[in-house]
């Protein structure tokens, strides 16, 4: 695996290209997306694009469980990276091309050792945001869409493919607590309801996404909420789009007849590119499938206003 060290956005944008060049399953698999099928649907008001990826379904039916994780080699770890894997470095981050993409452009940014997925890494997040300015970021929680929770990672991916990066600006925002240089805003009314932080400072920017997590539902048993998060910086702000989960899977996933569906919605999900491996699938799913599944895997608007009420009392307290 060949290093190099990343000035900026467009110094992954040549990676990927040297890549495509030398990387035959990269190859193969970029090219699939040029003749990808994809279907729009319109829900709630909001659109959602339904992909036909077939090179998903490893990380689609993929098992979760320690035990599984523990049986399998991480292929985030540096040692287990293809021979032709060429990745480029910032700080403690290996930047690699996806070579099972959904998006035009699609990189995975990854720790350079073993260690859980975790928010609390959201300051790094921040700085490479900042550094990949005209891409936009994701985390998946370790049980919201990972497909690699055992190992730090987030994903930088085309900004504005997912129809939600555009739909969250001229969505209809309700402060939760505004201070100079920051502030917190409630996603409600939504099909994929949640949080946006708006920060021009990346201390603020953090400090105000942890105290929105802190307020999120979590398990007793889990060191996390779950929950999707989204960061891009532009116009010298970050914009941070924080959807708590409350399911992993919806129930089609489990069904053990013809309404299976093998879906594991994760931030690009979320987002609104929702992905299906099965041609079978992406012909039955419809607006309504899909409104199900959101509301499923997602709060309703009262338990988001729990959630804001949470938050404000925090700040008035004081913290």
């Amino acid at each position: 695996m060949k290093r190099r060290t990343p000035t900026s956005s467009s110094k992954l944008l040549d990676l990927l290209q040297r890549q495509l060049q030398v990387w035959p399953l990269l190859e193969k698999n970029y090219g699939a997306m040029a003749g990808m099928q994809v279907k729009k649907h319109t829900v709630g008001g909001f659109t959602v694009k339904v992909q036909y990826n077939p090179a998903r379904s490893v990380s689609s039916c993929a098992k979760m469980d320690s035990h599984s994780l523990q049986q399998r080699p991480c292929f985030l770890c540096s040692e287990n990276l293809p021979p032709q894997q060429e990745a480029l470095l910032w700080g403690r981050y290996l930047l690699l091309c996806n070579p099972y993409p959904i998006f035009p452009q699609h990189f995975t940014l990854a720790w350079y050792k073993h260690i859980p997925q975790s928010f609390f890494y959201i300051d790094d997040m921040l700085a490479l945001a900042r550094r990949l300015e005209g891409l936009t970021l994701f985390y998946n929680g370790p049980k919201s869409g990972a497909s690699a929770p055992d190992h730090l990672h987030f994903q930088a991916v085309t900004r504005s493919y997912m129809p939600a990066d555009n739909e969250w600006d001229r969505c209809r925002l309700t402060p939760v607590y505004e201070r100079n240089g920051g502030a917190i805003y409630m996603l409600a009314g939504y099909i994929r309801n949640g949080f946006i932080i708006k920060a021009r400072g990346l201390a603020m920017a953090g400090s105000l996404f942890m105290d929105t997590c802190f307020a999120l539902p979590k398990k007793e048993d889990e060191l996390e909420p779950m929950m999707n998060v989204f960061c891009r910086y532009r116009d010298d702000e970050w914009r941070i789009v924080v959807i708590p989960r409350k399911a992993y899977r919806p129930r089609q996933f489990f069904a053990d007849d013809d309404t299976r569906l093998l879906c594991s919605p994760g931030a690009a999900d979320i987002g609104g590119v929702f992905v299906t491996s099965r041609e079978k699938d992406f012909h039955a799913i419809n607006s309504y499938t899909l409104r199900d599944i959101y509301k499923q895997i997602c709060y309703d608007d009262e338990a988001i206003a729990g959630m804001a009420n949470k938050i404000n009392q925090v700040y008035q307290k004081g913290k």
